[in-house]
């Protein structure tokens, strides 16, 4: 599926999550607080996007590898991360470049939630991760998503359409909404065990920069975060 936020968008898209109020504020500072990355260790970026989550973790000492379905964001990544690879691929259909046991981290950040069906992508993460491994993932709340179900059915798995303004004008975006049994589920099939299970935590500066997002935020839930090991 082409998603116009991070193709036609792409460079609006980069500029708007260095200091935004979801991906900066929230998603991304509450999803590196689950990695805890020694110095040369092996990451894979899943959606890795403009390079943001990667630029953090080289910071770390780890060592990135960087895949998007964009070929755009890639490109932008290349010149923003630096990482030791970074190439366009649609996992939904696996990781085929990718060989067994070579990664001790796996993340994928407001990813999965464009893919039908993950299950596939789990086996994988499972398969490319050595022994000691961690995945580490966010996604959409599925109480948040349900909102705006068009069946009303909170345990069916189902495509949304909504017009986001993350790069100041609207952009329709579509991804799959489902429970979070199902989501549980496929960790489990694939071999994982969940180890942290967060609802996330946004930064206190967004209350000086839009109050009511800031009460929002902190009453209700937008994103969950799971760290899973082997």
């Amino acid at each position: 599926m082409r998603h116009p936020m991070y193709t036609e968008h792409a460079n609006a898209y980069a500029k708007a999550v260095q200091d935004n109020i979801y991906n900066a504020h929230l998603e991304r500072p509450s999803l590196l607080s689950l990695l805890n990355i020694t110095p040369g260790e092996r990451v894979l970026d899943l959606g890795c996007g403009s390079g943001e989550h990667a630029k953090a973790i080289q910071g770390m000492g780890g060592i990135v590898t960087c895949i998007d379905q964009s070929k755009e964001m890639i490109s932008i990544a290349r010149e923003n991360a630096q990482p030791f690879k970074a190439y366009v691929q649609d996992v939904a259909i696996g990781l085929p470049a990718e060989s067994s046991a070579q990664y001790d981290w796996v993340i994928a950040p407001l990813m999965i939630h464009y893919i039908k069906d993950f299950r596939l992508l789990f086996n994988e993460i499972r398969r490319v991760l050595n022994t000691n491994g961690h995945f580490v993932f966010s996604t959409h709340h599925p109480i948040n998503d349900f909102s705006v179900s068009p069946s009303g059915n909170y345990f069916a798995t189902e495509q949304i359409v909504e017009t986001w303004d993350t790069v100041g004008e609207p952009v329709t975006v579509r991804f799959y909404r489902r429970s979070l049994q199902a989501l549980f589920s496929a960790v489990h099939e694939a071999g994982f065990t969940v180890s942290v299970f967060s609802e996330g935590r946004v930064s206190s500066k967004v209350s000086e920069l839009d109050r009511e997002t800031y009460l929002n935020l902190t009453t209700k839930p937008s994103f969950i975060y799971m760290h899973c090991i082997l």
